[in-house]
């Protein structure tokens, strides 16, 4: 989405721009080879036409997990609303790297979006997995505990409405993190 925004408006052109994201080295081998700081994937900076001078940092590349989340603490910055309910990354809800539990916990969640993807898979004849489909996973993993005690977190994961403020008196390690739903290793 971004790089589409990036690459689709004109008034990104003819002037600098920084796009700032949170990947961090120890999540993959992958995230470990990418630089903290370089031209982003948009940039034509050297371009003859339609010249977007657009660098890529990463502020927290070396950081680690417990890192972060000491940061968030010590800012006193909520932790997102996914974390909460027991996810322990956060990018598309269906992610094809996600795991058992997460998609019994997305079908518990939005049973409807779901069986819309569960759908899906029939119609193109494609799975989100190789080896199987949404419901054979989602059968074999456990929804989060911490997303079945906290409807309001639930509701609030589903929603569109504005957080009124990311800060927050009363911080607690969210079930999410280090990816165990249940906090420090």
């Amino acid at each position: 989405m971004a790089d589409r925004a990036l690459r689709g408006q004109d008034r990104f052109l003819n002037c600098r721009t920084l796009v700032v994201t949170g990947e961090r080295a120890e999540e993959s081998p992958t995230r470990a080879r990418y630089a903290a700081f370089e031209p982003h994937r948009t940039d034509t900076r050297n371009g003859t036409r339609r010249r977007r001078h657009v660098d890529h940092f990463r502020p927290v590349h070396a950081w680690s997990e417990a890192e972060v989340w000491a940061t968030l603490k010590r800012w006193r910055v909520m932790p997102a609303f996914p974390y909460q309910v027991g996810f322990s990354r956060l990018s598309c809800a269906f992610c094809i790297f996600g795991n058992a539990d997460q998609f019994a916990t997305l079908k518990w969640m939005d049973a409807n979006r779901f069986a819309r993807l569960v759908n899906y898979e029939k119609d193109f004849g494609c799975t989100i997995k190789r080896d199987r489909g949404l419901e054979q996973l989602a059968s074999k993993g456990m929804i989060y505990q911490a997303a079945r005690s906290r409807p309001d977190l639930v509701a609030a994961c589903l929603s569109a409405q504005s957080i009124p403020s990311v800060l927050t008196e009363d911080w607690t390690l969210p079930a999410g993190a280090y990816g165990t739903g249940g906090g420090p290793l």
